[in-house]
């Protein structure tokens, strides 16, 4: 295991990756979508990416998120109300 294992294991079970996230989303009818045009931070400019569910006509960004970074369970847990989807817990390891 990895340390990165080992932390999501403390902080109340498995964490997954913005990767996984999307890909489990867009499996149960979402659509990643992209704006046209950028926000203007300090470090460049910034594609804003999207999760948007036709079932609740809700969206959930993923701006600042890249596809290696880790969510915590409670996060996942508001998209899956926000999306109106909810991630089978055994799709969640």
């Amino acid at each position: 295991p990895t340390r990165r294992d080992f932390v999501a294991q403390r902080s109340g079970g498995p964490w997954l990756s913005v990767g996984k996230i999307i890909e489990l989303f867009v499996s149960m009818g979402c659509v990643l979508a992209k704006l046209p045009g950028h926000l203007e931070t300090p470090e460049g400019l910034l594609g804003v990416r999207y999760l948007y569910s036709p079932l609740t006509d809700d969206f959930v960004s993923l701006s600042d998120l890249d596809n290696d970074d880790i969510v915590p369970p409670s996060v996942l847990e508001g998209w899956e109300r926000r999306l109106g989807i909810e991630i089978a817990k055994g799709a969640r390891h």
